[in-house]
């Protein structure tokens, strides 16, 4: 990791009056575009401000006594860009290897995160994170020629699946399946849940997060489980079945919105 604070012209004022002279480092295994600084006791994330994927902030403010999340230290916008300084969640992830030896607790946390998240009364939450939000954000990165494929499922384009993303917009257009409105976290994968090895300890990246269906969680949890336990990511957990998260969470299976929510996630 790159050593903090490298090549970076003028911190803002608020935060530095927060880091002082800490020393910190880059994490460069995320995928979000943001740079994201790592200290023992605070994460600091930067990225250009642009309103869709810069709302972490006030969504951090809203769930602080809801839900277990980062609390917001500092926030400053600068030169076009967004610089957030969150207090960092303590803990493991859940893909971490002692974990995903564990199922019984990796199911246990995953489904007290769900039931954290669908306590909070999802009519008081003024964050909209509907399929329309979802297919206009898509939408809009797909006429500007920055649509990425490349991070899809092989089987979503070509040969047996969509000819190009806008012919899946217009297919997830059509095909919206009933609602069923809770607060969701919107990128409920394992790298975002933390465990004290007990119970489940906290969620991070929640810029996403606001009033949409149970299953856009739900299908990426499940997705998330399946990559981490099958070899995608190198090792295999024999011991873990994704179908074992509706068990856990008290819910159904519902193959038609597993699947179309799996299918709008490749598009964001």
């Amino acid at each position: 990791m790159t050593r903090w604070p490298e090549q970076v012209d003028r911190i803002p004022d608020s935060i530095a009056a927060v880091i002082g002279k800490r020393a910190g480092t880059i994490d460069e295994r995320g995928k979000s575009g943001a740079r994201v600084i790592l200290f023992e006791d605070y994460v600091l994330k930067i990225r250009p401000e642009n309103g869709w994927d810069t709302q972490d902030t006030r969504i951090l403010r809203w769930l602080a006594g809801k839900a277990p999340v980062p609390q917001v230290a500092a926030h400053a916008v600068q030169d076009g860009m967004d610089w957030l300084l969150m207090t960092r969640v303590r803990g493991k992830v859940l893909c971490d290897p002692s974990v995903m030896e564990n199922p019984t607790l990796l199911l246990d946390c995953m489904a007290s995160a769900l039931h954290t998240l669908w306590a909070i009364p999802a009519e008081n939450c003024p964050f909209e994170r509907t399929v329309a939000d979802n297919l206009a954000s898509a939408e809009a990165t797909i006429l500007a020629g920055r649509f990425d494929a490349s991070d899809c499922e092989p089987e979503t384009f070509g040969p047996g699946g969509f000819e190009d993303p806008k012919a899946l917009v217009e297919w997830l257009k059509t095909h919206l399946p009933p609602q069923d409105r809770v607060v969701t976290h919107g990128d409920f994968c394992l790298p975002n849940l933390f465990t004290d090895g007990k119970r489940f300890a906290g969620f991070i990246d929640v810029g996403n997060a606001g009033a949409g269906d149970r299953w856009a969680d739900l299908a990426l949890g499940w997705r998330s489980l399946k990559h981490n336990s099958d070899g995608h990511y190198g090792k295999v957990y024999p011991d873990i079945n994704p179908d074992d998260l509706f068990r856990a969470a008290g819910v159904p299976k519902d193959e038609e919105k597993l699947r179309y929510y799996i299918l709008l996630d490749e598009l964001n």
